[in-house]
């Protein structure tokens, strides 16, 4: 590993710790009645044990030789894709509440599974309508959120 893995692993070890010590201040709660600071200091937490991952493999790998760097955009078609991606969040946002949920999120997983998983139809259809409906479950039935209904009614 690189000697920048050991230098951005001791910031975001040090940004979990802040992370965490300033929720404390907000009041953790308990585990049945979280509090405000809940969420933050599990994030801090997690983002501190993970850059501990990350400072033990690049000590594990100082001694070996370096491996070739690799391409940031290791395919010649990869940034079209995420600007393509980037941009259908962009259109998911501002069209769901018109087309509604179930439509609007058919529509960008099956986009998504042409785009980056460039998968056989058949596998794009059933992707879509499966993600879909479960997205539906969940946030309808089970967290009993208010999903825009849009021009389908569901």
């Amino acid at each position: 590993m690189r000697q920048s893995d050991l230098w951005s692993s001791l910031i975001l070890f040090l940004l979990g710790a802040v992370i965490s010590y300033e929720s404390l201040n907000l009041g953790i709660g308990i585990w049945t009645i979280p509090g405000p600071g809940f969420l933050p200091f599990g994030a801090g937490l997690s983002l501190a044990c993970l850059a501990v991952g990350i400072f033990i493999a690049a000590i594990v790998k100082r001694g070996q030789a370096p491996d070739r760097p690799e391409k940031f955009w290791p395919r010649a078609e990869s940034r079209k894709v995420v600007f393509l991606v980037f941009v259908s969040l962009i259109v998911y946002n501002i069209i769901w509440t018109k087309l509604g949920f179930s439509l609007t999120t058919f529509l960008f997983v099956g986009f998504l599974f042409v785009i980056v998983g460039k998968r056989r139809w058949w596998v794009v259809i059933t992707g879509a309508v499966l993600t879909s409906f479960i997205a539906y479950l969940i946030f309808q039935y089970f967290l009993q959120s208010q999903l825009p209904t849009g021009i389908v009614g569901f």
